[in-house]
């Protein structure tokens, strides 16, 4: 299977955007000039704009599409 093939099916997957995405990168130069090593980037889930993180709203995005497209309203 493909990546087109995958990115086409979860377009067709309900979904609810509940995270403020994507998040971006952010360089950590003083611990990489601390390590002596490559350029270090972390990513900054914290910025999704929901309380409980980013992974887990991600998934949450897919439940309660799912939920809405079986028509609940409570």
């Amino acid at each position: 299977m493909t990546k087109y093939i995958v990115e086409q099916a979860l377009l067709k997957l309900p979904r609810v955007r509940l995270a403020h995405l994507p998040t971006p990168l952010e360089e950590m130069a003083n611990l990489s000039a601390r390590l002596g090593g490559p350029r270090l980037l972390v990513k900054r889930d914290d910025c999704t704009g929901v309380a409980m993180g980013g992974n887990k709203a991600r998934q949450a995005e897919w439940y309660f599409g799912a939920v809405m497209a079986a028509g609940a309203d409570t």
